[in-house]
């Protein structure tokens, strides 16, 4: 079980007994609060089709399901009625939809009068929002006035008038015409104090779900989201595509459930005809996606205002626009156009100019720079908020860093530990968990066991704790490379460097002028494959298997060989033994001349590791960087889909220019903390971080940063692994 993360300076400090130096504001401003929303909630844009209503009558028409989540799809019927609605409809009020209702004298509340009805409309829309009652706009004298409420007396009028002046809402009492029946689903006016939402839900619970009912009355299915996918008609308007019903306080909500693209499409839609020039549609394509951003900044990710889009079927003409100019938006000094040009604020018309300029051979380009020279393209993907949150000092020659990102994608979190090569008192290595390869360990505690200032977690291992891949300590093979993948080289003078490492082993016999190929070290051994193990597996070998064989070396000289079926035999701490799969015929059959013979193993690494008078090595992999620009090697390297695609916790190491170590760590599959990077972003911010030499190491739930015990990142899981890379006092 590893400490939980520590992210307050001042207890870092203490702890840590490292010196807090400075926090650096961030170098762009893209993401405000309601664009990171947006971006945690996956990028989904919601568009309410009409206000909430306690219940929504639709009629079906062709091919038209209701989905719900654990239930089977169900087809409605055509030309039948159907009522989706938090609590119970009456049958026998639906029967007298097609009579006119009685209309008499009641009493309800004005809280608004304008000459404008699309400010009386939006004032309806919120008031519904708030309460949940009847909020009518009726023209009167040239006035456009919002009532709300619907009582048969003055007096519950008036307890109506005080609830709302107590949130926000000034109004008097007034006469209004009321409908026989539709008193009777009027709440009664709360008691002061009491929540008003719930006393006008009844006995239902507030968001419990919606229930769909066919016209018969019969519940058909209870969930607390529906979608209806085909053709159907709500409020007189045929709907095609789609759409989302949902629970909103105690009414329906009725939406579109959409993207960035999708919506930007439908705006263009809404706004050309058919025969529009390309060029003109990619221009306002990128004003409206702009446009959207600061919708879905100040109002978050469900947008209203949009009750002129018809979300029935979108031309593939207007589709390719949008997707022709994907992601591109218009900036300018490291900010969204729209927060320096009010114009962007609103989804207005297209400029009056963009067809004609269009129509002479201009570019979509070019006609934003007509109107908008001030501002840049921009790839969404590729703007980043950053923040060094905070910077420390570990030891002479050691820093902390940790920095927080804001991307397209949504959150990043980076740790750093950076490494002053020149540093003598310091000394970089790789470490073994248990200090033997079948075998796991908590990464603070080898930090610990080695009294380690700082550490991040190594190579690729196998579920039992063997290394995948070349761990080389203190001159000895621990594990041998896997598909040439890259490794850490640390030479006998503490100059590192990075390389694909390749590797042929052979155990000879000089007096019988024999040699034979080996397969790996101190790994299970197959049928057709010779394996050696020394000391780094353990004091003794996995029991031994009928027909496998064991050769025991000690100090150059074969004592023997071992046969018998089950036994672990004893690892010689100044020697090695060499397994024998029983298909290995060839060695099989020297075995009864073997003993006293001399032996030598002998390792051929390319490169020469000997020559490169190289201590340790770690393999990890892919290569990141090389000679400055990003190199990812990961099918050369054969590396499995998922390490090389998609966004995860990663631990690399980069080099720069003026010899610093870059121990680096990425949080990820935490949506609200950090996503994680891909290979690519991994590159990159290694390079932007000055690095330009630089490799992965094992990522996912594996990826931790230890300093002085400390978890500094905040990994996806607890995972004990094989093998580190520390930072310690050279002593």
């Amino acid at each position: 079980m590893f400490k939980l993360k520590l992210l307050n300076p001042k207890i870092l400090c203490f702890i840590l007994v490292i010196l807090i130096l400075t926090a650096l504001p961030a170098a762009a401003e893209f993401y405000q609060s309601g664009l990171v929303d947006f971006i945690q909630g996956k990028h989904q844009i919601t568009v309410p089709i009409f206000s909430p209503a306690r219940e929504i009558t639709l009629t079906a028409e062709a091919d038209t399901v209701l989905m719900a989540a654990g239930a089977a799809d169900f087809k409605l019927e055509a030309g039948k009625e159907y009522y989706i609605t938090q609590g119970e409809i009456r049958v026998q009020q639906k029967a007298k939809k097609s009579r006119e209702p009685e209309v008499k004298d009641g009493w309800g509340v004005q809280i608004m009068a304008s000459s404008s009805e699309e400010n009386a409309l939006e004032y309806k829309n919120q008031a519904e929002l708030d309460f949940e009652v009847q909020v009518v706009v009726k023209k009167e004298a040239e006035l456009f006035k919002v009532l709300a409420g619907a009582f048969n007396e003055r007096e519950k009028a008036a307890e109506f008038k005080q609830q709302l002046q107590e949130a926000g809402y000034n109004g008097w009492v007034r006469e209004i015409e009321l409908q026989a029946d539709e008193n009777e689903s009027q709440p009664e006016a709360a008691e002061p104090g009491e929540n008003l939402a719930a006393v006008q839900s009844g006995s239902q619970e507030v968001g419990e779900g919606l229930n769909f009912y066919n016209s018969e009355g019969e519940k058909i299915r209870e969930a607390h989201i529906f979608k209806i996918k085909g053709q159907f008609e709500v409020n007189d308007q045929k709907m095609q595509g789609e759409y989302q019903f949902g629970p909103l306080a105690n009414s329906v909500l009725f939406s579109y459930k959409t993207d960035l693209e999708d919506l930007t499409a439908h705006l263009l839609q809404s706004s050309f005809n058919p025969g529009a020039p390309e060029a003109a549609l990619k221009a306002q394509a990128v004003l409206y996606r702009t446009a959207l951003l600061y919708q879905l900044e100040s109002q978050g990710a469900r947008l209203g205002n949009m009750n002129g889009l018809n979300f029935g079927r979108l031309s593939p003409i207007y589709k390719e626009a949008a997707a022709a100019t994907e992601s591109q938006v218009l900036i300018r000094n490291d900010k969204f156009y729209y927060n320096t040009d009010f114009s962007f604020k609103e989804i207005g018309r297209p400029r009056a100019g963009i067809i004609p300029l269009a129509q002479a051979n201009y570019e979509y380009q070019e006609i934003i720079n007509y109107y908008y020279e001030r501002a840049e393209l921009a790839e969404l993907p590729e703007l980043l908020d950053s923040e060094l949150k905070f910077t420390a000092r570990i030891d002479r020659g050691l820093h902390f860093k940790e920095i927080r990102q804001m991307s397209w994608a949504g959150p990043r979190v980076i740790t750093v530990v950076d490494y002053d090569l020149s540093a003598d008192k310091l000394k970089l290595k790789p470490v073994l968990a248990k200090e033997i390869v079948p075998g796991r360990e908590d990464l603070g505690e080898l930090i610990r066991k080695n009294s380690a200032l700082a550490g991040v977690n190594g190579g690729y291992f196998h579920y039992s704790g063997r290394p995948l891949g070349l761990l080389y300590l203190n001159g000895i093979l621990v594990s041998e490379p896997l598909y040439k993948r890259t490794s850490l080289l640390i030479d006998r003078n503490k100059k590192l460097s990075f390389a694909q490492v390749d590797w042929q082993g052979e155990f000879e016999i000089a007096e019988l002028s024999r040699s034979f190929n080996l397969s790996g070290v101190n790994r299970s051994v197959t049928a057709g494959e010779v394996i050696v193990f020394n000391s780094y597996y353990g004091a003794r070998m996995p029991a031994l298997n009928a027909g496998y064989y064991d050769i025991v070396v000690r100090s150059g000289e074969i004592l023997g060989t071992e046969t018998e079926s089950g036994i672990e035999t004893p690892i010689p701490p100044d020697g090695y033994i060499i397994r024998v799969g029983s298909e290995k015929t060839e060695l099989i059959n020297l075995i009864p001349e073997l003993k006293g013979k001399t032996a030598e193993l002998k390792y051929n690494f390319s490169p020469d590791l000997e020559a490169k008078n190289i201590l340790h090595a770690v393999g990890g992999g892919p290569r990141l960087l090389a000679d400055g620009e990003v190199k990812i090697t990961g099918g050369e390297e054969r590396f499995q889909p998922d390490i090389l695609n998609g966004r995860a916790p990663r631990t690399a190491l980069g080099l720069t220019e003026d010899n610093h170590l870059l121990m680096l760590t990425i949080d990820g599959r935490q949506s609200t903390l950090s996503i994680g990077m891909t290979l690519e972003e991994t590159a990159e911010t290694l390079k932007d971080l000055g690095a330009v030499e630089a490799m992965n190491l094992d990522g996912g739930a594996s990826a931790r940063m230890v300093i002085r015990g400390f978890t500094m990142n905040s990994p996806s899981a607890e995972r004990l692994i094989s093998n580190g890379v520390i930072v310690n006092k050279d002593e």
